[in-house]
């Protein structure tokens, strides 16, 4: 009986210690408003760009004139890279090897804008429709080309991509 009133008197006086305020040295705290918040809301991450989407080709070749015509479809909030771009690839157009084609001068690629892009730099861009054209001379046959662009919005790129192109001889 002894050890339970030594054990009762015990609990009383750490309870009765826990009741008291005690003067810790910090001072008398904030009070909490209590909004019923567990964290301040977070904005939802932006969903990835859908690269696939981004850019669409469309090549045609007029054989009378010898005049490879190449327009790129880039999407709204998109650009790609025009001629004089030194940090990322700018558009480009080749013949693949073996064609019975040859360029016939210079490919022509529009010369694009000069876009601030923030903390990534200065750019030359091609936004929209960008038609690209070459004159070619030799055949007869299928044109093949490739076209390599790299497709970017204002905050991400896509990795440079090569665009195999084909128009079957007439």
């Amino acid at each position: 009986m002894r050890s339970a009133a030594l054990t009762l008197a015990g609990l009383l006086t750490f309870l009765s210690a826990c009741d008291a305020p005690k003067d810790d040295g910090f001072g008398t705290p904030k009070p909490v408003k209590d909004d019923g918040m567990v964290h301040k809301p977070q904005p939802l991450p932006e969903a990835p760009p859908d690269w696939a989407s981004a850019l669409a080709i469309a090549p045609a070749f007029n054989q009378a004139d010898g005049t490879l015509t190449v327009t790129l479809k880039i999407k709204e909030g998109f650009h790609a890279y025009g001629p004089g771009e030194e940090v990322s690839k700018p558009v480009a157009l080749a013949l693949k090897d073996g064609t019975p084609w040859q360029l016939d001068g210079a490919v022509a690629i529009p010369p694009g804008k000069k876009k601030d892009l923030g903390a990534l730099g200065t750019s030359v861009i091609l936004e929209g429709d960008v038609v690209v054209t070459a004159k070619l001379k030799g055949g007869p046959g299928a044109v093949e080309a490739v076209l390599e662009a790299q497709v970017c919005t204002d905050k991400a790129c896509d990795r440079p991509r090569k665009h195999p192109i084909t128009i079957p001889a007439t």
